[in-house]
């Protein structure tokens, strides 16, 4: 059997005008509450637009002031940068004059070493300590203590040269991190609300810990920019130094190189006047020895011309004595013999102790002729080192290019 479909209840006029002015009402409220709502949100909407532009415009104002900044520190940062720069080149040239200027006293140096040992070659008297020897021990101190003063100057200029580039480095640095820096906050200054550049990234807002504040910021670019100027002005210091340095000891090389010069000229005339009077002895000498080996001839030819007569008288006087008896008589004669034998042998004595005397004379004048061949000898090896080795070889001395 077919089931009956219960009716719908039905409401009274009054649940229906309730109901209705129920919903009439909340319908109203809802309006109301719509309305509201949507006023509201224009105000909130233009509100936070108005917020929106002003904290961008503000935004922007901060990047063009950042942006003037950051350019305003790497200018000054770019002008020290190059300051600092110049300053290394200038200090390399001065670098390399001390180097030219040690190198330049390589070859004095080896030039006096060379003529202490030729001068060792000097023999017998002429192997004094001179003044020559004296100033040449003299200019191998001065230009040891030259090279010693110059390499003590180019190890601070290379340590100076080092600081330098050091804070160079930190200049070229601070520049780069600027230059991309201004990169960024430049792009970002640029950035509009059109750009297709812009997305949404997580975790931006989130503290940078690694940040430094701007105070920090700043004072690190003018450390950098003090550093470089003390450091630039201590390059400054020392390459007056060097020039100081520089002139100074030109000054003490040369003067010192100028005594010895005097020095070994006047050693060589003295040695060359010397030379010329020993000369001039030695052809006094060998004439005085001809004239002494003539007298020597002379005199042992008249010794030879007296041993006839005196063997005459002598044979006479032994003839004589033979006479026989009362004829053996002490006549004129006889007395004459005798005196002229005596006269003969005094004769050669006298003769003879002239002739010693004269061989002794002789025997002393070869003595000075050899001892005067000799000191002709020593002087003249003397003069060859002096002059010639000497001399020629300090002249190749050239201090110009110091």
């Amino acid at each position: 059997m077919a089931q009956l479909v219960n009716a719908p209840p039905k409401y009274s006029t009054f649940e229906w005008h309730n109901s209705n002015n129920k919903n009439f009402n909340s319908a109203e409220q809802e309006r109301a509450s719509a309305e509201r709502l949507q006023s509201e949100s224009k105000r909130l909407t233009d509100e936070t637009d108005e917020i929106t532009r002003f904290t961008q415009e503000d935004v922007n104002k901060k990047l063009a002031q950042r942006l003037r900044e950051l350019n305003f520190w790497k200018d000054e940062v770019q002008s020290q940068l190059q300051s600092v720069d110049n300053e290394i080149e200038t200090l390399l040239k001065y670098k390399s004059n001390l180097e030219n200027s040690l190198e330049s006293t390589e070859h004095p140096q080896s030039v006096t070493t060379s003529c202490l040992t030729y001068r060792k070659g000097r023999e017998g008297i002429d192997l004094v300590q001179d003044d020559v020897e004296i100033n040449l021990l003299k200019e191998v101190e001065v230009i040891e203590g030259v090279r010693a003063v110059l390499m003590r100057t180019l190890e601070q200029t290379v340590e100076q040269i080092r600081r330098l580039r050091s804070a160079k480095y930190f200049l070229q640095k601070d520049v780069a991190d600027k230059n991309a820096a201004i990169s960024i906050d430049n792009n970002c200054h640029t950035l509009s609300n059109k750009d297709s550049e812009i997305h949404l990234f997580e975790n931006v807002t989130q503290d940078l810990v690694s940040a430094v504040m701007p105070a920090d910021w700043s004072n690190y670019s003018d450390a950098n920019i003090k550093k470089a100027e003390c450091e630039k002005q201590a390059s400054v210091t020392l390459r007056s130094v060097i020039n100081g340095v520089i002139d100074q000891t030109r000054n003490d090389l040369i003067n010192q190189c100028r005594n010895v010069d005097l020095a070994l000229k006047k050693r060589v005339e003295e040695c060359s006047n010397a030379k010329e009077r020993l000369i001039d002895h030695l052809e006094k000498v060998e004439v005085e020895i001809e004239n002494m080996e003539g007298n020597i001839s002379r005199l042992k030819a008249a010794i030879d011309e007296k041993l006839a007569p005196l063997k005459v008288a002598h044979t006479r006087l032994a003839h004589r004595s033979q006479r026989p008896n009362i004829e053996l008589t002490k006549d004129p004669a006889q007395y004459q013999l005798v005196s002229e034998v005596k006269m003969i042998e005094n004769s050669i004595a006298a003769l003879e102790s002239q002739l010693e005397a004269s061989e002794a004379s002789l025997k002393g004048l070869i003595r000075n002729q050899i001892d005067l061949k000799e000191d002709i000898r020593i002087k003249t090896k003397s003069l060859h080192i002096d002059k010639v080795l000497c001399q020629d070889l300090r002249a190749t001395i050239d201090y110009s290019h110091y």
